[in-house]
This record gives structure tokens, sequence and C-alpha cells, in this order.
């Protein structure tokens, strides 16, 4: 490829990079909450304007032809990474102007100027930790998702790419990156890349839309925990792994005590605040892989594998023990709030969500009647006779 079809490849780059980001400015101004992709708008931009400037090299000069261009795509790359925070709700890291910050220094070096394989080096150096940092980012949410995979293996892909033109152009060192033989091969391998980060990248829209769906359908507005469709859906991906350990699943089911005095005494704004302080509070307490729902008004129910109902015992005992310690503060004054508790567990391989319901409310309607702000349990374990509810050794002195 000469020079004239390389210049033709990297104009061809840079428009490509800009309708991506026009694409992705076009997203985010129809869904204004969509900040990722405005942070991903003004990466490709950057990209592509970095790009289109090592292309008019002869016509700009030689500084903004390579240093400035090299360091408008790594500017992109922080936004880039910025945009991968943004989209996961994490904040920013200063870290993520590492590459730039690189770039910078070795622009002060006195190889830089004398050496065009050092040059091609350190871009491809800088480029390829922006690659690695990027596939941080992703594992740093701790969610997995299809497009999520697909956008490592890429950028594992464009690490590779950037270390092997590293290596190249140290062993056969150029003039410039026009008299870089390697130079057509990496951009074709580039835009390959370049497309398939969009492909993803769209998919991973995709992915974010269907789940911000799921979350507005299956949960409760006021608390954050999963309405009765949600825990529906958690419960059957439970039962689904009904032969694997822990072999049983509990559900809690709690009521929140004289909830009508605290609407009464403290105004209903109060009692809002009463239930987002439980759910935060029984949120807090459970493990990931289990689930809270509000089964509606004041009570709530807690689905989790178990290997026992004393483990399922001991879990409410720990919400009822957060909660008695962390008082709501309304207006400056504390309000003590407590749960009674009903606990019942089945074996994966039979339990029913209403059955577990049903059990748990047995047990509950007794805790009520026993003098609240205690646990009972439906001890209708695998192989018992009967069901037995029976109140619990611990219960919080009555004040």
């Amino acid at each position: 490829m000469d020079v004239l079809d390389l210049v033709t490849a990297l104009v061809l780059w840079s428009s490509a990079t800009a309708t991506v980001a026009i694409v992705l400015l076009v997203v985010w101004w129809r869904n204004r909450a969509f900040m990722a992709s405005l942070w991903w708008s003004g990466a490709f931009a950057l990209m592509s304007v970095g790009r289109l400037l090592l292309a008019l090299r002869g016509h700009v000069a030689d500084m903004w032809a390579m240093e400035v261009a090299v360091a408008l795509s790594l500017a992109g790359f922080a936004l880039s990474l910025t945009g991968f925070s943004v989209l996961d709700k994490l904040k920013p890291r200063p870290w993520f102007l590492l590459p730039l910050a690189l770039w910078a220094l070795g622009c002060l070096t006195p190889f830089f100027a004398a050496s065009g394989s050092f040059r091609i080096m350190l871009a491809n150096g800088t480029a390829g930790l922006a690659y690695v940092l990027h596939v941080a980012v992703l594992r740093r949410a701790g969610r997995r998702s299809p497009a999520r995979r697909w956008l490592s293996q890429i950028f594992w892909f464009a690490v590779g790419l950037n270390v092997a033109s590293l290596i190249l152009a140290a062993l056969f060192p150029p003039a410039d990156f026009f008299s870089y033989r390697f130079a057509a091969a990496a951009l074709v391998a580039g835009l390959a890349a370049l497309v398939a980060t969009a492909i993803a990248g769209a998919r991973l829209l995709v992915e974010e839309t269907e789940q911000g769906l799921r979350q507005l359908v299956e949960t409760d507005p006021l608390t954050g925990a999963l309405n009765r469709r949600g825990l529906a859906q958690r419960f059957d991906g439970m039962a689904a792994n009904g032969r694997r350990d822990p072999p049983l699943i509990a559900m809690l089911v709690f009521d929140l005590d004289h909830f009508k005095r605290v609407n009464d005494r403290h105004g209903h704004q109060a009692g809002d605040l009463a239930l987002a302080h439980f759910a935060r509070i029984a949120a807090a307490s459970l493990r990931e892989g289990d689930a809270l729902a509000r089964l509606g008004g004041e009570e709530f129910a807690a689905c989790l594998p178990v290997s026992g109902l004393a483990e399922a015992v001991a879990v409410a005992e720990r919400i009822q023990g957060a909660l008695r310690s962390t008082p709501l503060n309304v207006a400056g004054r504390p309000i003590k709030i407590t749960a009674s508790v009903g606990v019942s567990t089945r074996p994966r391989l039979v339990a029913t969500l209403d059955e577990l319901i049903a059990a748990s409310d047995r047990a509950l309607y007794a805790a009520k009647a026993g003098g609240r702000d205690c646990i009972m349990t439906d001890d209708d374990a695998p192989g018992a006779g009967e069901r037995r509810l029976r109140p619990r050794t611990y219960s919080a002195p009555q004040g």
C-alpha cells in the first residue's frame, strides 16, 4: 500500500469513527439519561480528528500530525473509559489518563524527535495500555453479559495487535509511520476491530435498554426492592438450580410492626422513609444472589437458598438485629422500627413460590399473635410428619 492509499485508509477510518460519534450523539439526544452514549460520542469524535490529522501529514505541521493526533486519540480512550464507568454507575478514575500522560512524557524525551520507530512503539504501547484499561473497567463492574464478553475479547485482540506492531517497529525500525511496512496491515486489522467494537457496543446498548425496562417492570419504585413479578423471576432462577447445593429454598416474610402508628404519628412521608429504610437494611444483610421483594404495603419477603432451617432463621435474626440497632431518623427524631418474621423452607426440586409464601405467612401471623418483633417458623422440613409452628428462643425485649 503506497502513501496515497495509506492516506485514503486514514481518511476512511476518520469518516467511520465520525459516523459512529454522530450515531452515539443521536442516541444520547433521544435519551438524555443515557450519559454513557455522550461520553462515547466524544471519544469517537476525538479519535476521528486524530486519524484525520495523521492523514494530513505534509499539509499540517509535524507536531499536529503526530504528537497532537495521537494525544487526541488517547484522550478519546479516556472518554471511552469514563463512558463505561458512567454506564455501570461507578466513579471515573484518574488512571484513565495514564496512557495520555505516558505519551506526553515520551514526547518530551530526546528519543522521540530522533527516532521514528520510537514514536510508533510509544503510540502502540500507550494504545495497548488503553485497551487493557478497558478490560479492567469492564471487569470492575462485576457484571457479565454476551456483549461485555465480546467487547473484552475485541479489546484483547486490539492489545495483541498493538503489541505486535510495537515489536515489529522495534525489529524493523521505520523512518516514520508512512514508511512503516506493516502500517497497512495494522490499519486493516484496526478497522476490523473498530467495526467489531461498534457491533458489540450496539448490542451492549440493547442489553442495557432491556435491563432498564426489566428493572422498571420488576422493581418497586419506592424501595428499590423487587415486586411480586420480579420475585417470581428470581425464584424461578433459584428453583432451576435445584440439583445444586444448598438443597433448600427459604422464604422470609417480614411485616413492619405497628406501621400504621408511624403513618399516624409522623406522616405518610415518614412511612415511606420507613419502608425504604427497612429495604436498605435487609438488602445489606443478604448475600449476592438472594432476592428481596416488597409484597405490598409494609410486607416484604426475602428468598434465598439455604442448607437448613437454622440458616434461614439466622438470616432473619441478622436483619432484625440490624433493624433494631439502626433507628430511622426523621427530622432529627429517631423512630424505632421493628419487624415480625415468618420463615419457611422447601426443597428446591419441589418448591413453589405460592406454597413458600403461604407457609411463611402462616408463621408470620403466629409471630404477630405472639407479641411481634419475633421470628416464627413453619417447621415443615423434609421428612417431618406434621407442620409445627413454634417461636424462636430469641425475641427482642418488649419496651
